[in-house]
């Protein structure tokens, strides 16, 4: 379940390029950002490395490509993958497979995958009140003898307020954004809430998560910047 949250989290998230007054939450291409994992104890996970690999310009949308690393220490359990964020218009865009445990998604890697979307949008005009668009995914796998259902859904999303944070990375002005997040699996379902703080041009600084009864499941910081 942790490392459902932190892939949740590390969707993630980040000098902006400007296209049609978009906002960028993601840095510039080449730039590293390092986030430190912890659970409901307060002790650390694992690590999550983000590096933005490229960012181009297709027609009006600028696209960033990013590659995600999360480490416990051990080479074996490391989690990989590859993921294609988007700018376009006033919005930015995130790619909802970002959401989904790679881990998981291993397990189905030999089979067809079918997948339909909506975007998951962070409009680059926000405001403390505003709500946001839902986002959702689904996917069916086909394995044979079997077809597995997967969905995640974001919603209920709200800028809450506009704030100062301090992190281990330094302090930043963001927007504490609430939402609920639900991940299904086959007959397998988690739900939880999250609490973001995003930076514009930068990012998620911190990031936390809760279960239905508002006690806390883990968190996520901010620690290190590398350009």
């Amino acid at each position: 379940m942790l490392k459902s949250i932190i892939i949740l989290v590390t969707i993630i998230i980040f000098p902006a390029f400007v296209i049609a007054q978009c906002t960028a939450y993601l840095p510039p291409e080449g730039t590293t950002l390092t986030y430190a994992n912890y659970n409901k104890k307060g002790k650390q996970a694992s690590t999550t490395t983000t590096r933005v690999t490229k960012v181009e310009t297709k027609g009006d949308e600028l696209f960033y490509h990013v590659h995600q690393l999360i480490s416990t220490g051990k080479k074996k359990d490391d989690m990989e993958s590859d993921l294609v964020f988007k700018c376009i218009g006033n919005e930015f865009i995130i790619d909802m497979q970002s959401v989904m445990n790679p881990e998981q998604m291993e397990a189905y890697k030999d089979g067809t995958i079918t997948v339909t979307s909506n975007k998951m949008a962070i409009p680059g005009d926000l405001e403390p009140g505003m709500d946001l668009e839902d986002g959702e995914l689904k996917m069916v796998v086909h394995m044979e003898p079997m077809t597995i259902n997967i969905s995640a859904r974001a919603f209920y999303r709200k800028v809450e307020a506009k704030e100062e944070i301090t992190v281990p990375a330094g302090t930043f002005t963001a927007y504490k954004i609430k939402g609920y997040m639900e991940t299904k699996f086959a007959f397998m379902r988690f739900a939880y809430k999250s609490v973001d703080w995003y930076v514009p041009d930068l990012g998620i600084v911190r990031s936390e998560s809760y279960d239905n009864k508002d006690k806390l499941l883990g968190y996520t910081e901010l620690i290190k910047i590398e350009k």
